[in-house]
């Protein structure tokens, strides 16, 4: 693995380029840009998945999101999911300038909200030729309709209210307000899924110095009125590989996005008794996850 930077835009991204043993650069190679969660960080799942398919392989990319990680962006903590999926075009951008890179050979891969954003980029960016998606959350349908989906999405105008005095606020000289993506504790937490969140990011499991797992208030009115999975329908043509845990209450969106998809070729593959966040990081998760993905990417790049 070593340390890379590239530029989207204006601004200079931070990755880890992660690659196979033996890797030889006089020859191209297939690779996959891996996508963190919202929150997260290139060290984090993201970069656990980039380690595991270079094993399998294949040249892995795990990149920190624009405003986030070590990557640049002003304001920090912005979750802007059109800037988030103009990353994964950068980070394309970036494999197809490296001389060991096939650039007919490019697939994504992401986790939880960057499963979401890998989906989109992939519906916007015919060079991505397969997608893989673990605990894949729609963003967008997370604000609006919760996580479980049984929220009313007439509930979104509250946080599209919330969103607006917050930008007033900062135009007028007041402080940035931030949102935790994860539980800052378990008191009142009863969610099976936010509880392990708070395990996962606010505890030595996988807690990292580079997110305080939080984005900016400001973001809520991009972040609700999102839609990681609109057109779908038409424009999400290259084979899916989704894989998602049966106890997981996100659940519903891999199951969303598998009836929506046009692809020919899409598969939900559902570990049993795995839990959102167990797809992670938990080793027999993990494994079963890459037991689905990286044939699907072998087969398909």
């Amino acid at each position: 693995m070593k340390s890379v930077t590239f530029f989207n835009g204006s601004i200079r991204m931070a990755g880890n380029l992660h690659v196979p043993e033996g890797f030889d650069e006089a020859r191209r190679h297939p690779a996959i840009v891996c996508v963190h969660p919202g929150g997260g960080v290139k060290e984090q799942t993201a970069g656990l998945y980039a380690q595991r398919l270079a094993r399998e392989g294949f040249v892995a990319l795990a990149f920190d999101a624009s405003f986030q990680g070590e990557s640049g962006g002003e304001p920090r903590f912005l979750e802007d999911p059109y800037a988030r999926v103009d990353d994964v075009r950068g980070a394309v951008d970036y494999l197809t300038s490296l001389d060991c890179i096939d650039p007919a050979q490019i697939g994504v891969l992401g986790v939880c909200a960057g499963g979401g954003y890998a989906i989109h980029a992939a519906m916007t960016d015919r060079r991505i030729k397969a997608v893989g998606a673990v605990s894949t959350v729609n963003i967008g349908a997370m604000f609006r309709n919760g996580w479980t989906g049984a929220t009313d999405p007439a509930q979104a105008i509250g946080l599209l209210e919330m969103g607006a005095t917050q930008r007033t606020i900062e135009a007028n000289g007041g402080d940035v307000a931030y949102i935790p993506f994860s539980p800052t504790s378990l008191d009142g937490v009863e969610d099976p899924d936010m509880r392990e969140a708070y395990d996962y990011y606010r505890t030595p499991r996988a807690q990292h110095c580079n997110t305080p797992s939080k984005f900016m208030t400001r973001s809520l009115p991009q972040l609700a009125s999102y839609d990681a999975f609109h057109l779908a329908d038409v424009l999400l043509t290259q084979p899916l590989q989704l894989v998602a845990g049966s106890d997981a209450g996100s659940l519903w969106f891999s199951k969303d996005i598998m009836d929506k998809a046009a692809s020919q070729n899409k598969s939900l593959h559902i570990i049993d008794g795995g839990t959102h966040l167990a797809l992670y990081d938990n080793p027999d998760c993990t494994e079963e996850a890459v037991s689905q993905l990286a044939p699907f990417f072998r087969a398909h790049l």
